[in-house]
Formats: structure tokens, C-alpha cells, sequence
């Protein structure tokens, strides 16, 4: 009987509703920055209201669900680390910059209780995932179109880099960084696809994007590929196999890739440079001691500043203000570690750290959980391996570049919760002994 109520209850969800299809439209209006492209939908706030909108309807179905809010810890640890970074604005060294920097951060928090909400069935998260795919690859696919035609590059950090079309994404830093972080979802779904057009269309996204981070000149993108392309040789049963193909891959890259693409690539192994440089407080120019050598000094500056505000940190987006005021240059910290100890202390530090454990937990229980009732092959559990790439990338990733305000780890909690929740209820909808016997 309960077998029975529990599949009745997942034909139930099958059904599209207002809120996964107002969270749909949300991506759309995210992922497009429509508001850059027509001004006229920015002024309006559009991505606000329909935001708003989403929410409204998330907070009703959590007040008539009959599941609690706490089915995951991950829930109540997110919303209790939105708050405490809420509380810690009206301390901020300039209020007003933590105050913008907390509705971006909000804004890119949010997206994780949407997805929780209203993902609540297999077919809804193909379809999400999908259209996160779609927008995502539009982001990159344009600027390479631009590309082709010479168009869309600007000179900037003593070289020539191609951009994005517009807002968020559009510094190449950006662009590279959500280019290779869509790589392993793309992988997800290639692997699932069963239509060969698809199949095809979603294989052809890889060397756009590849040429993309090449154009950008973006090393931590750079560094992002190559944990993707560690981890799928780890993944990978046929490691022979695997590695011919990634030989020829990565071969094909370095002849293909633009002469200044590989100078660039190559400044990543100076790293003597680093030891040129050892006091916080020193006020020489930070390109005077190289790129790895900035870097470098730049992540012993945030220590120090995290030193001064060990607790509380000293607010939310407020590292450049404090930079500017000790160390006379407006500079970002290019860690997401030493960004979150500067400007949220240690207990925003803790509270981060324990999301992603909680995370990455979620996801390997999902994974046990489907493992006694799908093959290893399976879409859930090709997304599930997806998540866990996609964060690790990021993670790495995380020690060149600051990505606190980025709906990375959001997008990945999301659904990794989601996952969970399938697999729980997938193992439940099986009569019961086949569900003992697993």
C-alpha cells in the first residue's frame, strides 16, 4: 500500500507547475543577462520581479508541504549561512559596499532553495539541467561566433582577450571560469543522450569551448580543464583507452592553440617568483613581482587582513576597501579561501567548509542509494558523478580565483539534495522485498 501512495506520489510531480516553471524562466532571465542586453527589461528590474515571484511561490510550498524544511541539514545550514553574512553588513567596514555585495551574494544563494523546491522528479531535473546547459553554452558560444569574425577582444592585462557579450559573465575571467565549469554536465549528458543529433550537438560544445578559454586567456580555466580532464581519466573504467584519447586531445589543444594561449599557459610553472616576496605590508607594486609573484603576495595580504578580523571578518565584498586603506591598491584577494576568512571571519569560514562536506555527502549517499536500484550507467548517476567534477573543479579552482558571490557552490547543493531526495524515493517506491533485499 505504501509502495503504492509513493509511486502515485512521484506520477504526481511529473506534472509541471507554476514554480519549476517560474525557476526555468529565472535561469533564462539569469543566464541570457537580459537586463545588460535591453536596458529597458534592466530598468524595469525583470530578474527581480520574476526572482521575487519564484520565491513567493517556493515559501508557499514549503508552508503546505507536509515535508519538513529540515529533510536535508543542507538546507538549514545554507539559510543559517545567509543569515549570519546578512548580520555581519550592518558591521562591514563600508556598509554600503557590503550591503551590494550581500544581494548578489543572496541573489546567487537563492538558487539553491529554488532548485531544491521545485526539482522534485527526474523529468524535471533533465529539464532543468538541460536548460542550465542551453543558457550556459550561450554565454561562450556567442563570444566565439564574435571571435570568427574578430570581433569581441579588448586588451586587457598587457595582452589581447575575447570577452563576453554582456553583465555578469562578460570579463574573461568569467567567461573561461563558466565555460569549463559546464564541462562536466556536458560529459553527463553526452553520456546519457540516447538521440545521436543531440549526442553530436552536445560533443561540438567541447571545442567551442576549449577555443573560448584559449581566446580568454584565462588561467584559472585553464587549471579547470585540467582537473576535468583528470577526473574523467580517474573516471574512466578504460584507462588505456582514456589516455590515448586524451593524449590526442590535449595534443590537438597545444597545436591549435594561439602562441600567446601557451605564454600564458606557461606562467603558470613560475613560481619562483613567489619567494621574491614574504611582507603583507610591503607597498611595491604587485606587477612588479610577476603574475605567480602577485598571487602570491596578494594571498599573504588577505591572511594578514583575516589576522586583524579573525572573527567576523571585515564584511562581505569589503577585502578591496581594507586593501585599499592598508596596502594602497584595490586589489581582490584571487582565493575564494582568503576571501571568505578576510571578509566573513572564521565562522563564515566554517560554515562555508561545512556545506560543501555536507555536499559532497549528499551526493555519495545518493550514489549508494541508486546503486541498489539503477546501474552504475544511469542518468541520476551520471549527474551525480557531473556535481561532484563540477565542485571539485571549483574548489581547485578556488585557490586563483575569488568565487564567493558565484552560484557555483549553490547550483551544486541544489542538487545534490535533489539527487538524494530521487534516490530515497526511488529505493522506497520498490515493493518491499525487492527493497529488503537491497
Amino acid at each position: 500500500m505504501n509502495n503504492h501512495i509513493t509511486l502515485k506520489a512521484l506520477t504526481e510531480r511529473e506534472r509541471l507547475g507554476g514554480l519549476f516553471i517560474g525557476l526555468l524562466a529565472y535561469l533564462i532571465i539569469y543566464y541570457s543577462q537580459i537586463g545588460s542586453r535591453i536596458p529597458a527589461l534592466g530598468a524595469v528590474r525583470l530578474e527581480f520581479i520574476v526572482g521575487a515571484v519564484v520565491c513567493s511561490l517556493m515559501c508557499f510550498k514549503v508552508a503546505a508541504s507536509s515535508e519538513s524544511f529540515s529533510e536535508n541539514t543542507l538546507n538549514v545550514l545554507c539559510l543559517t549561512f545567509l543569515g549570519v553574512v546578512a548580520l555581519g553588513v550592518p558591521f562591514a567596514l563600508v556598509r554600503a559596499v557590503a550591503l551590494d555585495s550581500f544581494i548578489i551574494f543572496a541573489k546567487s544563494l537563492l538558487i539553491y532553495f529554488m532548485i531544491v523546491a521545485a526539482v522534485d522528479s527526474e523529468k524535471k531535473l533533465r529539464m532543468f539541467l538541460y536548460v542550465y546547459i542551453i543558457m550556459s553554452s550561450l554565454l561562450f558560444v556567442e563570444p566565439f561566433l564574435f571571435s570568427l569574425q574578430g570581433l569581441g577582444f579588448r586588451y586587457n592585462n598587457g595582452m589581447m582577450r575575447l570577452y563576453g557579450v554582456a553583465g555578469f559573465f562578460a570579463h574573461p575571467n568569467s567567461l573561461g571560469a563558466i565555460t569549463s565549469s559546464i564541462f562536466p554536465f556536458l560529459y553527463a549528458l553526452m553520456h546519457s543522450e540516447r538521440s545521436p543529433i543531440r549526442r553530436f550537438l552536445i560533443f561540438l560544445l567541447f571545442p567551442i569551448g576549449l577555443r573560448v578559454i584559449m581566446l580568454t586567456q584565462s588561467r584559472t580555466a585553464f587549471v579547470g580543464v585540467m582537473v576535468f580532464v583528470a577526473l574523467l581519466w580517474l573516471h574512466h573504467e578504460r584507462k588505456l583507452l582514456s589516455s590515448v584519447m586524451l593524449l590526442v586531445f590535449l595534443s590537438a589543444a597545444f597545436l591549435l592553440a594561439p602562441s600567446q594561449t601557451i605564454t600564458r599557459f606557461a606562467t603558470l610553472s613560475n613560481m619562483s617568483s613567489m619567494l621574491e616576496f614574504s611582507d603583507p605590508l610591503d607597498t611595491t607594486m604587485v606587477s612588479e613581482y610577476g603574475s605567480m609573484g602577485s598571487r602570491w603576495r596578494l594571498l599573504l595580504r588577505s591572511l594578514h587582513v583575516f589576522m586583524e578580523h579573525p572573527v567576523f571578518g571585515v564584511g562581505i565584498g569589503n577585502y578591496v576597501v581594507e586593501s585599499l586603506r592598508v596596502f594602497g591598491a584595490w586589489t581582490p584577494t584571487h582565493n575564494l579561501y582568503t576571501e571568505i576568512l578576510a571578509e566573513l571571519g572564521i565562522i563564515g569560514f566554517v560554515l562555508f567548509i561545512s556545506i560543501i562536506v555536507l555536499t559532497f555527502r549528499n551526493l555519495r549517499t545518493a550514489k549508494k542509494q541508486l546503486l541498489k536500484i539503477e546501474p552504475e550507467e544511469s542518468f541520476k548517476q551520471q549527474i551525480i558523478w557531473a556535481v561532484w567534477a563540477f565542485l571539485v573543479m571549483r574548489l581547485v579552482v578556488g585557490f586563483f580565483g575569488h568565487d564567493l558571490l558565484n552560484n557555483y557552490w549553490w547550483v551544486g547543493g541544489g542538487l545534490s539534495v535533489v539527487l538524494l531526495r530521487l534516490a530515497k524515493e526511488g529505493h522506497a517506491a520498490l515493493p518491499d522485498s525487492i527493497a529488503k533485499q537491497g
